[in-house]
């Protein structure tokens, strides 16, 4: 088994010092953490064991209090560039799945969620045949169809994948707080998956 390992590197981001990003190995994962005052921020690839390429990839933000402004995906796509590209001078990335979070998690992909259920005619006819239910297999449909994680794919386009579809799990409706803040009316029957997986090909 390999042994794990810290490697410091220090970069300057944005106009904004962060401490360092530090690097975490293991047989299957290859991690960077970038730490700010208020967010960690990691980048995780993972592989087979018996594979030579990264085949999924994570990006998450823990958050050590509450933040003064909602976090914008858009915003984030800086660092996680910067991380990518340290990552694959290391190591080789083949990317077939990535988990960046449910779309409550950054307010612009929140956004872009409500409305794309709002616009789906599709979702309309569901709810006024079904009321207030689930349908997976439409919801996975409309978030693909209204590009929902578009900073995500433009991003990614850049690196020659497109997203290609999602698998959801835990599944509940945006609260009327949500809906609010987000600058809706708090009337809206929208879908909420809390597990997100977003399928991607080269």
């Amino acid at each position: 088994m390999m042994r794990n390992f810290l490697i410091p590197i220090f970069i300057l981001i944005n106009f904004c010092s962060f401490s360092q990003v530090i690097i975490q190995k293991t047989e299957k994962d290859y991690t960077l953490k970038i730490d700010s005052d208020s967010i960690i921020r990691h980048l995780t690839f993972w592989k087979d064991n018996d594979s030579s390429y990264y085949s999924g990839c994570k990006y998450s933000c823990t958050k050590f209090k509450n933040l003064t402004n909602p976090l914008h995906l858009s915003d984030e796509i800086q660092t996680m560039e910067m991380l990518w590209k340290l990552a694959s001078d290391s190591i080789e990335i083949n990317l077939n799945s990535i988990f960046i979070g449910y779309p409550s998690e950054y307010i612009d992909i929140l956004t872009n969620h409500i409305l794309a259920f709002t616009l789906s005619d599709e979702w309309q006819k569901h709810i006024e045949k079904n009321e207030k239910t689930l349908d997976y297999k439409l919801i996975q449909q409309i978030m693909l169809e209204y590009n929902v994680y578009k900073p995500l794919n433009d991003f990614l386009l850049t690196k020659e994948y497109q997203i290609t579809g999602f698998s959801t799990e835990k599944h509940g409706f945006v609260t009327k707080e949500e809906l609010i803040k987000a600058g809706f009316t708090g009337k809206e029957i929208i879908p909420m998956p809390f597990m997100v997986w977003i399928l991607i090909k080269d």
